[in-house]
């Protein structure tokens, strides 16, 4: 019990006690206790910012309202700021945008505002937007006489496959749709060719949208064969020692490395200057004592490098901590540009069939036309992935992952000092090319920053996401600009009265909310 993530435990009980709520308007620009002077401050500043956007993103807000009709991932991603502040919000401001195109490490909208991209594109954008276009057209350029021909494998497959031993370390590939798919390829085989019922999780970390391997926040399932345990825990390493004989596999996303036993930092859970992120001491050792307990163990260890594979190193994170996983998992930007989704891993691990019962089979082939889905192994995003992958050959490919790291290192330190030397309560901490904004001091509007962050011409997966990404093209001058349109961001946060000292206790105030709404909820008041 002590090994084991607390909200995996937790979390079906508290979505069902906490109801939506919001405060008022009129308690919105005072939910810190502030005077009636700053209230009318942050009050008349979000109107400001409001009439600039509604000239500036004018065919951006009529794109967005529309599309909020018609899809429900709009109407979620457009209002994620700290709950109690979502209705208020919304009347005010919307963050959709309607992309017009790419030009380096900008984003064009159909108003023909330019911004500098930080989202990353998910995390797929690593070479940078101008690089994608050609290995996406360098990818048709290889495909277009294959036409739709699906089921059978070609040369450019082959060389693909050779490309991803050399960086997975591993001799078996099989190629699936999306990083999600690749992941529930990864967990049927562990299990078939294991023979074993368990896979264990570590708490925060995300592996894809699939129920089977989501055991907090937006699942409803409750998935009986997932252990989620504690990252970096002794006793996590005790679990899997003793229960070698269920356990199938250990399944690590190294990106946890950065906000360890948490979720991705998200204003959706900030309550005052909780946010806590950046490189966690000892990780690389605590990968090496996971690696030697699963081997012991006879357990599978799956690195889930969808996020990480060629982000934080040319070979990802197997490169960066030095580890050999027995199944990894790759995705994003493998593709050139394309959907796909990456599982690599030894014969013993793959196979599909049991050598001594012929009707028991994994149908999770990952061959083009087959039961692992109709369109794995497509032949343009073949080409593109080859073009992606010739590219990542070069031999001055290193060294320019180090020049991003020496540059990114170089942006975060001089942010950092222009903020302290102003006194904004903001602090920029990296994780190889993932960045992340802190905030020193404890506020209930520091989830504002990212509106204004976009007002300067920032563009942000969406609001509230908390973790930023660079890509290989970014350049010094392009840093220094993002440093001056953030420095733009945080002036008006501080004249807009946001960044104010609370005169009451952030937290109290925010359990007395939630306990009020809980409150009203068990009543029929809510």
């Amino acid at each position: 019990m002590l090994a084991t993530f607390p909200l995996q435990l937790t979390f079906p009980f508290v979505v069902d006690l906490i109801p939506r709520f919001s405060i008022s308007k009129r308690s919105f620009f005072n939910a810190d206790g502030a005077s009636a002077e700053v209230a009318r401050k942050r009050e008349a500043a979000l109107e400001a910012l409001q009439e600039r956007w509604r000239v500036k993103y004018k065919q951006c807000l009529v794109f967005g309202s529309d599309l909020k009709n018609l899809i429900s991932d709009v109407r979620f991603t457009s209002g994620r700021c700290f709950p109690p502040f979502n209705n208020v919000v919304n009347e005010y401001l919307d963050p959709s945008m309607a992309l017009a195109r790419t030009e380096g490490p900008t984003v064009v909208d159909i108003d023909g505002n330019s911004s500098l991209d930080v989202s990353g594109s998910y995390g797929v954008n690593v070479c940078g937007y101008e690089a994608y276009k050609r290995f996406i057209t360098a990818g048709w350029a290889a495909a277009k006489d294959k036409g739709l021909y699906l089921g059978s494998l070609d040369e450019t497959t082959l060389a693909n496959i050779k490309m991803i031993q050399q960086i997975s370390g591993l001799p078996e590939v099989s190629f699936h749709m999306s990083g999600t798919e690749a992941v529930m390829a990864a967990v049927r085989c562990a299990r078939f060719n294991q023979r074993k019922p368990l896979v264990v999780s570590f708490g925060g970390a995300y592996h894809g949208w699939w129920d089977g391997m989501q055991p907090t926040a937006g699942n409803e399932r409750t998935p009986e064969d997932v252990l989620c345990l504690k990252d970096m825990n002794a006793l996590s390493l005790a679990v899997i020692r003793a229960r070698g004989s269920e356990i199938a596999a250990v399944l690590v996303n190294p990106l946890q490395c950065f906000h360890l036993n948490s979720s991705p930092p998200s204003d959706l859970v900030l309550q005052s200057n909780n946010r806590k992120v950046g490189p966690t001491p000892g990780y690389r050792e605590w990968l090496h004592k996971l690696r030697k307990t699963c081997t012991d163990a006879g357990v599978l260890l799956i690195f889930d490098e969808v996020y990480t594979g060629f982000r934080v190193a040319p070979r990802g994170a197997q490169q960066a901590y030095g580890v050999q996983a027995d199944l990894v998992v790759y995705g994003k930007t493998l593709g050139g540009g394309l959907p796909v989704g990456v599982l690599c891993g030894g014969k013993e691990a793959m196979t599909r069939s049991d050598p001594k019962k012929a009707a028991r089979v994994a149908y999770v082939i990952g061959i083009a036309g087959h039961v692992g889905g109709t369109f794995a192994g497509h032949p343009a995003v073949m080409g593109s992935m080859n073009a992606f992958l010739t590219w990542h050959s070069r031999p001055e490919t290193p060294a320019e992952y180090d020049e991003m790291h020496r540059r990114i290192d170089a942006f975060v330190g001089e942010a950092n000092g222009a903020f302290k030397k102003r006194g904004y309560p903001l602090e920029l901490s990296s994780w190889f090319s993932v960045w992340s904004m802190m905030f020193t001091t404890p506020g209930r509007y520091h989830w504002m920053l990212q509106y204004y962050m976009r007002d300067a011409g920032v563009a942000l997966s969406w609001v509230g996401t908390g973790r930023c990404l660079f890509s290989l093209d970014w350049t010094d001058e392009n840093y220094a600009e993002l440093l001056r349109r953030m420095l733009v961001a945080c002036e008006q946060m501080q004249a807009g009265g946001w960044w104010e000292a609370p005169r009451v206790n952030v937290k109290k105030a925010v359990s007395l909310e939630f306990a009020a709404a809980i409150g009203k909820s068990l009543v029929g008041l809510a």
